[in-house]
Parts: structure tokens; sequence; C-alpha cells
């Protein structure tokens, strides 16, 4: 119990430890204290000279010699008390600050938004708005994940959405794994989609990334596809640099 309720006044186990020694012992030197609190001997000067910031430990010297001694415990209660009026100081200055940092808070919400979309109607949603937002000319990066569950049903969704985005002049770099380059290079040609352009890497992954504006779409395949759609810019920016990285690095 005691050392419960001095650890929550905030002492360390080991400053407990020295300080119920210092208690027992009354006047002691630093061999003393670190036998009968049990403690290595190395930290018994930086432990004794918390306990002196904190007020429970006085030091004299006597014929060269460092002598401790823990202060009246009634010190536990000024100590207490001295962190109060801290608070106490921190909490009005933190109100004071707080308009401040609710600005920013709402600033930041307004900067990054995340959502979580479940199934092809989900995904149907987030990908029209990614037509809706790119202009003829604009680049839409897309790192390939797997086939997922129901492979012909995603192949045919993408293919879709994929026509609408070369309907409306949307440029589009594909990065897909060497095992998809095949039935990739059939569903995207050139020929059908001259603004495309895939290369592929030898990583694989259960995602899909989509990159575009300052958006950025993270679409997991399993039983149900759940796509994470996230609203940053910094956020967007960083996957493009990633995509370029595995770029530079593709094979045609």
């Amino acid at each position: 119990m005691q050392d419960t309720i001095l650890s929550e006044i905030g002492l360390t186990e080991s400053e407990i430890k020295v300080y119920k020694a210092l208690l027992e012992l009354g006047d002691s030197t630093r061999g003393i204290i670190v036998n009968k609190a049990q403690i290595t001997g190395s930290k018994i000067y930086e432990i004794l000279e918390r306990l002196q910031e904190k007020g429970l430990v006085s030091v004299y010297i006597e014929n060269n010699i460092k002598h401790f001694k823990a202060t009246n415990p009634k010190q536990l209660i000024l100590y207490l008390e001295q962190k109060q009026n801290k608070l106490q100081g921190l909490l009005q200055q933190t109100r004071y600050l707080l308009p401040q940092l609710l600005s920013l808070y709402d600033t930041s919400d307004k900067e990054q938004e995340v959502e979580l979309y479940t199934g092809l109607k989900g995904l149907e949603i987030l990908f029209r708005e990614q037509i809706d937002t790119l202009k003829a000319g604009e680049i839409c990066y897309v790192i390939g994940g797997t086939k997922g569950t129901n492979e012909d049903e995603i192949q045919s969704f993408f293919e879709k959405i994929h026509i609408m985005r070369q309907e409306k002049g949307i440029k589009t770099r594909m990065l897909f794994n060497k095992t998809q380059k095949i039935t990739t290079k059939k569903r995207y040609s050139y020929k059908k989609f001259p603004l495309t352009k895939t290369k592929y890497i030898e990583h694989s992954s259960p995602v899909a990334i989509n990159i575009y504006a300052d958006k950025t779409i993270i679409i997991i395949f399993g039983r149900k596809v759940n796509a994470i759609h996230i609203r940053s810019k910094e956020v967007a920016k960083s996957f493009i640099e990633y995509f370029n990285l595995l770029w530079n690095t593709a094979t045609k």
C-alpha cells in the first residue's frame, strides 16, 4: 500500500526504495544506503539527486564525506501541493491555448479524411468520383493487387472503369506483378487504351492502390472487397513518390 501511494505521488521504484531506506536509517552515507535499499551503486547519486529535487532528501558534508537524510514525511504534502499548483498553472495555460489548438484541429480535419467502403457498390462510388475529379490529360496511378475471390466480377468492374477513364482522356500508369503480364496485356493493350502505360514488378500484394489528385484508394481483396479512401495531399504525394520508385525499376 505504501509503495502504491508513493508511486502515485510520482516516485519511481528505485526512489521509493532509497527513500524508505533513509527513513529507517536516518543519517547515512552512500554505501549504507546502497546495501539497505538493494539497488545498483552506480545509480545511487542520481536517485538521491532526484529525491533532493522533490524535497524529500537533504544532504550535508562531514569530514569530506557526503551524508544523506530523509526530510520530514510531511514534505510529501508540500511536494504534492507544489505539483498541484504547477498543474493548475498548466491547466490555465491550456485553456488559453485551446482555441488555437482547436483551430488547428479543424484545419487538419479538413485537410485529411479517411473513409471505409465495402463491396463493389462502394468501389463504384469511389471510382466514379475519381473520373469526375480528374480532367483530360491528368494521371491516375495504379499499383495492382491480387485478383480477388470473384476474379471475373472484379476484372469486369475495372475494365468498365478503365473504359470510362479512356473516354474522358485520363492517363493511367499501372504497375502489376509479373505473373499478371499475359492477362493484363490482353485487357489493357495499347491499341485499346492508348492513354495507358503498364509495367511489371516482382512484388505482389493483397491490396491494390489508386492515387490521383489529393486522394488515395487502398483496396483490400478478400471474400468482401473493402476500400480505404484517404483524402490528403501529403499521403497522395508520398504514394506517388513510392509509385515512381517502383516504376523506375519495373520492366515492360
